[in-house]
């Protein structure tokens, strides 16, 4: 089964091919009757629309065109059965790199449970890939490879239930530490997964890389409810036309002057505060706090040194 780079278009991708992608993996793992199809169908966040068995019977003939044994009897109580498959996959450096860049176009407008289903359509077809460095690649391709999913998807009930937890982290010195967090989301930024809450013993809002949470090692049945005041900043983004800035969620536009913008933002700490205010880039300045300020001319100045060395 030839993946070519064509085939792979952010804006056109083949529903009919991850339909039978999804129907070849159910069959390796068991067989299935027609109304078990269709409810797999429904469950998989991958195929959007509703099919009607006359499709899934489609499906079936697809993969046995592609030379799928598939066999139904009685004795099978009418499951379908794959009996044999020719597919060893093969997939190109350049298709490797095509699925690559579309997927990460889009993954961050997945849900978690989208993303989920990626993950294991990426480990369904390494197993059919002949060439190890290519297994490697696709196993490596989703963004939820290095991350413990039984603990992910731990974490994400607790989010929704806003629960308070303890967590065991590996710290910078590489030591396991507490943390004590009223869990609140999790969530990418810059292509890194992190947990999202208000951690009890620094007293404030903070966020951990999921890839370096250990374990939860204890559920609170009822949760400590304090809640903390959001981290609040002023900055000015000149030269722009009011209709040409689009407002984040986190900003407010209070002061048109000249031809600047005043803003104020807010954030759940100084942290992302500042990953923010560099992503505007040159045409922003802070204005307030004035330590913020200083704490971000001290970080621009370390960032322009260490280009400077690299000359």
């Amino acid at each position: 089964m030839e993946v070519s780079e064509k085939n792979i278009d952010l804006l056109q991708l083949n529903m009919t091919g991850m339909r039978v992608i999804v129907l070849f993996s159910l069959l390796l793992d068991a067989p299935h009757t027609v109304e078990e199809i269709n409810e797999a169908y429904d469950k998989n966040p991958l195929i959007k629309d509703k099919v009607s068995y006359d499709t899934i019977r489609n499906d079936i003939n697809a993969l046995r065109d592609a030379g799928c044994v598939i066999s139904r009897t009685t004795k099978s109580n009418n499951k379908y059965v794959l009996v044999s498959h020719p597919f060893n996959l093969e997939i190109s450096n350049s298709s490797l790199k095509s699925l690559k860049k579309v997927y990460n176009k889009i993954y961050s407008t997945l849900t978690f449970k989208e993303l989920f289903a990626f993950d294991d359509l990426f480990y369904e077809l390494s197993q059919y890939e002949k060439d190890d460095s290519s297994k490697e690649e696709l196993l490596k391709l989703s963004k939820l490879s290095s991350i413990d999913k039984n603990l992910l998807k731990d974490l994400l009930k607790y989010c929704k239930l806003k629960s308070q937890i303890t967590i065991l982290y590996k710290s910078q010195t590489g030591e396991l530490k507490e943390h004590n967090i009223i869990a609140e989301k999790v969530a990418f930024r810059h292509d890194k997964l992190y947990f999202f809450g208000i951690d009890l013993d620094l007293n404030k809002n903070a966020f951990y890389l999921v890839a370096k949470i250990s374990k939860i090692i204890d559920i609170k049945i009822k949760s400590d409810k304090r809640c903390f005041e959001k981290f609040k900043a002023k900055y000015k983004i000149l030269n722009i036309n009011e209709d040409n800035y689009v407002l984040s969620a986190y900003e407010k536009l209070v002061e048109v002057a000249g031809n600047d913008l005043i803003i104020e933002a807010e954030a759940d700490n100084d942290f992302i505060m500042m990953q923010n205010i560099l992503n505007l880039g040159r045409n922003c300045v802070v204005l307030e706090p004035l330590d913020f300020r200083d704490k971000v001319i001290s970080v621009i100045k370390n960032i322009r040194e260490l280009y400077n060395n690299e000359k």
